[in-house]
């Protein structure tokens, strides 16, 4: 339809410029197919598009009908029919005038004959018609609104944005999707008005001009009518009188474009014998927009004179300026929407799509990136207008809500923020709800001598939990892991697992080992970055380290997979997402053995059996349990992990080796020594830290100069190829693993004589140091190291 539209836009000017007048009819059938297409639209779009023609509904206007009930119903009556319904139907009535089979009049109402001329029209009265015709003309530049409408919908169905914006924002535009209906409303009410603006200008400026009229062909018309009369008045008329005419008319018709004339009452003929010159047009080949007929009356009318003259090159003058003219509209309207539209673009519809486009993407993936916007993203919005305070707001509440929900919330975020969850357009919120069940690896991590450091940093305790909390999500996160409860001293971590594929390492991406390994790298760089997380005032330093000597921030993990419940807990009041299951419970439990067996971590068979052979041949079976009547026999592993290791550091200057040295060993002594070492320390920079072995970018942060840890992509073989850990492990030897697997297996098999004798061999290896084995003895000590007749290869804890 939109080429139809261009040809009925070009098709009358073009026919009139280009072509002869043997080709009308083909342009009349083309005409006439264009138009009963556009009345078929028309039809079918007031049948499909309940917005088109907008039939007025549930009118009231009967006696019971209040007044106001009448009243709105009159404007639903009167208000029939949309603005492009409107648009439409005047667009192709204006067709009507180029169909010379539907009205007696031509496109340019001046008929082929002399009747009307021979009816006394005078060149005022044709000139007036001329105007009027031409202001109806006008009116077929209504089908610009079409082509821009079919412009418009094809622009959504190729689902870009109808919107336009200044070239240097086209790009960004580009990654975004259809615009919002606020955009699409605001454009095209703009739109609109730009249109009627433009329309009226066109129709009402013709009618307010002067018309300027051409009286050369009427006065010599008179002149040689005159002549003529004179000597028709005359008794008798001498060759000079006949000669004075025929000059006259010689130098009429010269002088004019007039190729035909017909005298009434002086000869009643047409003027055919030779006056006329043998190259002008013939009056059969001109269109009746080609040539201009003037009839004349003597003073007694009892003569008159018509001529017909040949105005085809006006004609053509017209068709051209026709055509400039419904280009130069063309480009009106685009360039007069683009002007109307930029600010209104710029400064409403580009920030509210940018907020609606943000919201999109926190309801489609609520973790899926950092939503706070940098100021590139936000470039070319003016920071004192409200939109662009609504867009960094929104940006900030994304990432609270991305950091205070977390995983475990993901989906209610999602869901509530989704525009089309429910009938009000997601206006509602449903917090509340039943939760969903997933597979998942629990990790739980607890801080070592929590409550006596909490007495002792008072306020400064905050820091310390962030510091630590800031290195064990860095690299929790870099494992594809997420963090979700902060209990405190306490962390909850999660790896959720695609049910469907957990048979391999490979199916679910060794997320066992990545779990692990993210667990034991905290305490590696924990240990490596000491100074940042015992980074506090001189006072609070000086009691840490007074009730407890030699303090090192150590932390307990158990790690454990099963089944969860994923949803809100709370009420409407205040909520938590997260998990519920007696596995989060197993995760909690392992954390909290790990003092008895003196262990930094512990894990259950479940987990043991993610891990890849690289890992596994590295953990050891330290017990098997059953934990309550309910629960299977479950072995427990351990990695050995000796967090008394030597870590690289690289001092910093102003912060020595002997100067970390000395506050420790003095801040031993008592109180008062070592605030006065703190303050000496102090004055030089004992806020600096050590540089990490991995990565670390040193960004100032509200906790102080926390260290961005980067790890390198997870690597299976990252078991042997990272120095740490395999620092970790390397005080259990694998003769030390030989002697424990054998006391291991005894213990399990209710030998426990020589599981005793063997755990003791392990005491002596690892300079009673070995946390596992004096557990075990303990265990085995109330029953001389003889297993009870009841003992079925596992430990009951119920």
């Amino acid at each position: 339809m939109a080429v139809v539209t261009i040809y009925a836009l070009y098709s009358d000017d073009v026919r009139v410029l280009g072509f002869d007048k043997s080709v009308d009819t083909t342009f009349v059938i083309s005409s006439s197919i264009a138009f009963f297409l556009f009345l078929i639209e028309i039809a079918v779009q007031c049948w499909c598009r309940d917005d088109y023609i907008n039939i007025p509904k549930d009118v009231q206007c009967g006696k019971s009908a209040t007044n106001q009930e009448k009243w709105e119903s009159f404007r639903k009556i009167v208000w029939i029919g949309s603005f492009y319904f409107w648009l439409d139907l005047m667009a192709t009535i204006s067709m009507i005038f180029e169909l010379p089979w539907m009205t007696s009049v031509s496109a340019d109402g001046v008929d082929d004959n002399f009747d009307n001329a021979r009816a006394g029209k005078a060149s005022r009265a044709g000139a007036k018609a001329a105007r009027i015709l031409r202001v109806v003309r006008m009116i077929r530049l209504v089908r610009l609104v079409k082509l821009y409408k079919y412009f418009k919908e094809n622009k959504h169905k190729k689902g870009g944005s109808a919107t336009i914006v200044p070239d240097s924002q086209e790009t960004e535009l580009s990654k975004m999707p259809p615009e919002s209906h606020v955009g699409a409303e605001m454009s095209d009410r703009t739109t609109k008005k730009v249109i009627v603006g433009i329309l009226i200008m066109l129709m009402v400026i013709p009618l307010l001009q002067v018309q300027e009229l051409e009286y050369l062909n009427e006065y010599g018309m008179h002149m040689v009518l005159k002549q003529r009369t004179r000597i028709e008045n005359m008794d008798f008329a001498g060759n000079a009188d006949w000669n004075t005419w025929e000059f006259t008319e010689g130098f009429f018709i010269n002088r004019t474009s007039c190729i035909s004339m017909i005298y009434e009452g002086v000869g009643n003929s047409v003027r055919d014998f030779g006056i006329i010159p043998s190259g002008r047009a013939n009056i059969e080949s001109l269109r009746s927009n080609e040539k201009s007929a003037i009839s004349i009356n003597s003073a007694n009318k009892d003569y008159s004179m018509t001529a017909v003259f040949d105005i085809s090159e006006r004609a053509n003058e017209e068709a051209l300026l026709g055509i400039l003219l419904t280009t130069f509209v063309i480009l009106l309207l685009a360039v007069g929407t683009m002007t109307f539209s930029r600010d209104v673009n710029n400064l409403v519809i580009l920030p509210i799509e940018k907020m609606v486009q943000l919201v999109r993407e926190i309801s489609a993936n609520p973790l899926g990136k950092n939503f706070s916007l940098s100021p590139d993203e936000i470039k070319g919005s003016d920071d004192g207008m409200e939109t662009t305070f609504l867009l960094r707001t929104i940006s900030k509440i994304a990432g609270l809500m991305r950091v205070g929900f977390g995983e475990a919330g993901a989906e209610i975020i999602g869901k509530n923020l989704n525009m089309s969850s429910d009938e009000h357009g997601g206006s509602a919120i449903n917090l509340l709800g039943n939760g969903t069940k997933i597979l998942s690896i629990f990790g739980f991590c607890d801080i070592r001598n929590f409550t006596d450091t909490t007495e002792c940093l008072q306020e400064e305790v905050m820091l310390f939990v962030n510091r630590i909390a800031h290195i064990l999500h860095s690299i929790v996160v870099q494992c594809d892991g997420a963090a979700n409860k902060n209990i405190g001293d306490a962390f909850l971590l999660t790896w959720k697992l695609n049910p469907k594929k957990i048979s391999s390492c490979e199916e679910h991406g060794f997320a066992g080992d990545k779990a692990l390994y993210s667990l034991l790298k905290t305490m590696v760089e924990m240990n490596r970055h000491e100074d940042f997380i015992c980074n506090f005032s001189p006072t609070a330093l000086g009691a840490l380290y007074e009730r407890m000597p030699g303090y090192k921030c150590r932390m307990g993990c158990g790690l454990h997979f099963g089944w969860a419940v994923e949803g809100a807990i709370g009420s409407d009041k205040k909520i938590d997402a997260s998990y519920i299951s007696p596995h989060v419970n197993w995760s909690e439990f392992l954390e909290s053995s790990t003092k008895e067996y003196d262990v930094p971590i512990l894990i259950s068979e479940p987990f043991y059996k993610l891990l890849s052979p690289n890992v596994a041949k590295h953990c050891r079976k330290v017990d098997s349990i059953r934990k309550s009547e309910m629960d299977e026999v479950t072995a427990l592993y351990t990695y050995d992990a000796n967090l008394d290791m030597d870590i690289d550091k690289e001092p910093l200057p102003n912060f020595t080796e002997e100067a970390r040295a000395r506050r420790r060993t003095l801040a031993m002594n008592n109180k008062k020594a070592a605030s006065n070492l703190l303050q000496q320390l102090s004055k030089g920079n004992v806020r600096a830290r050590t540089k990490s072995a991995v990565a670390v970018k040193n960004t100032p942060k509200v906790l102080g100069e926390a260290p961005d840890i980067i790890l390198p992509p997870f690597n299976v073989d990252v078991w042997d190829n990272d120095k740490d850990i395999v620092k970790l492990r390397q005080h259990f030897t694998p003769e030390m693993r030989t002697v424990w697997d054998k006391g291991i297996e005894a213990f399990i098999a209710g030998e426990w004589t020589f599981a005793s004798d063997q755990f003791k061999l392990v005491l002596t290896m690892t300079e009673q140091k070995d946390g596992p084995s004096k557990f075990l003895l303990a265990k085995m000590a109330p029953y001389n190291s003889i297993a009870p007749p009841d003992w079925s290869g596992h430990r009951r804890l119920y």
